[in-house]
């Protein structure tokens, strides 16, 4: 009997720890605070701030208005402080089931890469709150203008080439391309003729690189298209490890950077490095 006494003691000491943590439960009777959405994205320009409307509800309606109270949920949050701000209260008007948070985003150490601000519901006057998080991504952007980097561009050789050309150019070098936009309002492409050194009778293809929030990367040769020299095959061109780079808002002078001979048909890759210079 001394056995079964303590392991009831035990039991009962264990249901009563449980019970003094658990959150409150919802049971369809109360009113519930809740996120209307789970995700969103907020786009901050480089070096501003940019805010975005979350929409927060409650189950029932009332004849006075409600607070939510809401705040970071920092287990989730990868956002530091300075890159964000909002209200810690969401009022809900009488006999509506919505209201609004405001949430801005500022550049403050943003990156195109984002970081995640994940919010939660505290309480809301005479019910609960959800335990659904809502989780907000902040990126940096840095739209591009669509008459920004076009024209008349001198193409220079800086670094790189692969030792089968004899390190060659493979873009060519000291040569005048013109820039234009691509599918996409970052893109640039030009025309240009890969290993014109070598004299061969492969035709001119299309360029593509991309711009970043003052870094570009490079695409290679539009789909379909092949440099038509290599060692058994055309050698192709992808994105390198290392970025290029420009300045935002100037478009005089812009730097990208390949990997040649990404398919090493004719031996190891090569990191090559290219200048643009506006005419």
């Amino acid at each position: 009997m001394k056995k079964i006494a303590i392991l009831f003691i035990g039991v009962l000491f264990m249901f009563t720890s449980c019970e003094e943590t658990q959150s409150p439960i919802y049971d369809g009777s109360q009113t519930l605070a809740y996120f209307n959405g789970t995700s969103s994205t907020l786009e901050v320009e480089i070096n501003s701030t940019n805010t975005i409307d979350v929409s927060v509800g409650v189950s029932t309606t009332s004849s006075s208005a409600r607070t939510v109270n809401v705040s970071v949920d920092a287990d989730n949050t990868t956002a530091t402080s300075g890159m964000y701000s909002f209200p810690t209260t969401v009022t809900i008007p009488a006999n509506e089931f919505f209201g609004t948070l405001t949430v801005m985003g500022m550049d403050d150490g943003l990156t195109t890469s984002g970081e995640t601000l994940s919010l939660k519901i505290d309480s809301v006057d005479g019910g609960i709150g959800s335990t659904q998080i809502h989780t907000l991504s902040l990126v940096e952007i840095c739209p591009i203008d669509a008459t920004f980097a076009t024209g008349m561009y001198t193409l220079d050789f800086v670094s790189g080439g692969i030792a089968a050309a004899g390190f060659a150019p493979a873009l060519g070098t000291a040569i005048n391309v013109e820039l234009v936009g691509g599918t996409a309002s970052t893109e640039r492409t030009f025309n240009v003729k890969c290993y014109p050194s070598f004299g061969f009778s492969n035709p001119p293809v299309d360029f593509s690189f991309s711009f970043v929030c003052g870094t570009t990367t490079s695409k290679g040769l539009l789909d379909g298209q092949v440099s038509g020299v290599g060692c058994g095959g055309s050698i192709a061109f992808g994105p390198a490890t290392s970025l290029g780079s420009y300045t935002v808002g100037d478009d005089t002078s812009i730097t990208f950077i390949f990997d040649e001979d990404i398919d090493e048909i004719c031996g190891s890759v090569a990191t090559t490095t290219y200048t643009l210079t506006k005419i």
